[in-house]
């Protein structure tokens, strides 16, 4: 099957979309936390609270949020970010669909991108452990290679533009609907919301990355009738 008239490009979020949140969850809310009980000599629940506490106050809107050797600095931890990676990557884990998902994008002619918000280093490790990175023309971390968070459209203007595509020549795929589907949006780009808890519904709703091709095919021939008219 051919690609969609009109689209080149399909991105992806990582975290939530191909892979699941156990290693960032144990990166973030198990390893920091237990380094900050042993500096600070509390319990690990008592240091749990505490880091997450730090973390609501900065905000997933900030690049900080994003940032582990600036937590790694402001809880004053013994241990270097990679180290720290390392300890949990052997809970690195695809959604059970994504490998077949990519291969059959790929096979259709889209050239496939990830934009994560996730530092560079979250990011290739992951796709390294997973084995999909050469599935991807170009990976993206937002926050390491542009200094922004995916709360503005400016990133997505960015990436068109280094891609040389124009917003209504990408689709792009997460499980944020804020940073990944209402945002893109507001440029031109065509955004389907990832809600693997099936919470949602609508005609850019999807709930597994099966439903994806689907959908592109739909809006392939919806893009042909609109045409013909």
């Amino acid at each position: 099957m051919g690609r969609m008239a009109g689209v080149k490009v399909v991105s992806f979020d990582l975290d939530g979309t191909l892979t699941n949140s156990r290693f960032a969850d144990s990166v973030w809310l198990d390893g920091v936390p237990r380094l900050y009980a042993v500096e600070r000599k509390v319990s690990f629940e008592d240091a749990k609270r505490a880091v997450k506490r730090e973390y609501d106050r900065v905000g997933k809107e900030r690049l900080e949020w994003y940032d582990l050797n600036y937590w790694i600095k402001e809880f004053g931890l013994h241990v270097s970010a990679e180290e720290l990676l390392r300890r949990f990557e052997d809970r690195v884990e695809l959604f059970p669909e994504v490998p077949e998902a990519l291969h059959e994008l790929k096979e259709r002619g889209f050239r496939l991108l990830v934009i994560t918000n996730a530092q560079r280093l979250f990011a290739h490790l992951e796709l390294k452990k997973t084995g999909i990175k050469d599935c991807f023309e170009r990976v993206f971390s937002s926050t390491s290679d542009f200094g922004l968070v995916k709360k503005t459209e400016i990133l997505y203007q960015r990436v068109c533009g280094l891609l040389e595509v124009s917003p209504q020549e990408m689709v792009h795929v997460g499980d944020d609907r804020n940073f990944d589907f209402i945002v893109p949006r507001r440029l031109g780009i065509t955004a389907f919301h990832l809600d693997r808890a099936g919470k949602h519904k609508g005609e850019f709703v999807i709930h597994n990355l099966d439903e994806l091709s689907q959908k592109l095919t739909t809006l392939r021939e919806d893009f042909g009738k609109c045409f013909k008219s």
